[in-house]
């Protein structure tokens, strides 16, 4: 097998680091074991994030309790810390599961890099998407600088730097849990790529076997059988592949609703009044078409484009068309799709709710407009 390659290497030691970030801001509480090469649960951290998880609860309580006092003009931000709380409360409470995913995909794809027969499983396309990934975690910080400008409405100026950082700790650690889903997604798209380039070099092989005329019988039906063990082990994969994504679409299925109504609150509160209001609404729907993409990538690398059925190509033989014909019953025919609470999280419901969000911003500034034009 072929050695890890420059690109796959800085892949892996970036999704590494992401890991170190959320365990250093007390999101994630498990560690990963180089000897028995899997993931496993620290008591340290658990201890650690529990401690965390206590004083954001604590924080976000006092400074909620304060909003009612304005609560017009901040109820935004109110529902914004709510939302964020209640997604690090349930990613601390399943932690345990996450861990079993993490350590299934592990094994997953060692079976992949055995199949492609090297361990190079990430792409540039790859490593791109989580760039992504981490610019948008970046562009979402960014829009802090709103929150601070607008928490002397509710705030001791004073302490309003002291309480920049501690929302700014919050709205990481929030982030990063939506990061974290998108990382493993970027993996099961790498994955589903590499079970493609899979299966065209079996299909390749199977259209070989045509053109081999001189084999006897006998060695073109070992062959063939050999072929058939082959494509059955990748089916097993894709089978594997195909239940592990699903479990993670479910299991973060509640961190998208949050993170789509975070992203969705300030186009119904929000006024583009300034330059700030306009880029602060221009980076919340950017945030949420970034997510669609990974979303629609993982639902098109997920279909069937290069499937088994190609080798009906190689239909010559009653024996091969009898082999092709075991193997198509064994496939899954069915693509990714993230459902949340019986909802599809596609292009059409993306449209309606930019439509929506769109409409609302608009209404917000033409009764901006209304309301500042008789003075």
């Amino acid at each position: 097998m072929r050695e890890v390659n420059l690109l796959n290497r800085i892949t892996r030691q970036f999704l590494f680091l992401i890991v170190l970030v959320t365990q250093i801001c007390g999101v994630t509480t498990f560690v990963y074991n180089s000897k028995a090469q899997c993931f496993r649960h620290s008591g340290f951290l658990r201890f650690y994030s529990s401690l965390v998880l206590i004083f954001l609860t604590l924080f976000l309580m006092v400074t909620t309790s304060k909003m009612f006092d304005n609560l017009q003009a901040v109820w935004p931000y109110a529902v914004g810390s709510v939302v964020m709380l209640v997604v690090r409360i349930q990613g601390f409470l399943e932690s345990a599961e996450i861990v079993e995913l993490l350590n299934q995909m592990l094994r997953m794809m060692r079976q992949v890099n055995l199949m492609a027969r090297h361990p190079n499983l990430f792409r540039l396309k790859h490593l791109l998407l989580l760039l992504l990934a981490l610019q948008n975690l970046l562009r979402s910080l960014n829009t802090i600088v709103g929150i601070n400008k607008r928490s002397a409405e509710a705030y001791d100026t004073l302490l309003n730097s002291v309480l920049l950082l501690i929302v700014l700790a919050v709205l990481l650690s929030f982030l990063l849990q939506i990061t974290i889903n998108i990382c493993l997604f970027v993996v099961l798209i790498a994955t589903y790529s590499e079970l493609h380039h899979c299966t065209r070099r079996i299909s390749n092989d199977m259209d070989k076997l045509r053109h081999y005329s001189v084999l006897e019988s006998g060695q073109f039906m070992v062959l063939v059988k050999q072929l058939q063990g082959i494509t059955e082990k990748l089916i097993g994969l894709r089978h594997n592949v195909f239940r592990i994504t699903v479990r993670i679409t479910r299991h973060f299925r509640f961190h998208w609703v949050c993170a789509i109504i975070y992203g969705l609150i300030p186009f119904f509160s929000l006024t583009a009044k300034d330059q700030n209001g306009f880029y602060f609404l221009i980076i919340s729907a950017l945030n949420i078409i970034f997510q669609w993409t990974i979303l629609a990538i993982l639902s098109r690398e997920s279909r069937i484009t290069r499937s088994l059925c190609t080798f009906h190509l190689t239909n010559y033989h009653k024996e091969t068309a009898r082999t092709i014909d075991e193997l198509l019953h064994q496939e899954i025919w069915e693509r990714i799709t993230v459902t949340i609470y019986g909802i599809t999280l596609d292009t059409k419901l993306l449209f309606k709710l930019l439509s929506i969000s769109a409409f609302c911003a608009f209404v917000n500034r033409l009764e901006y407009l209304h309301i500042q034009g008789p003075q």
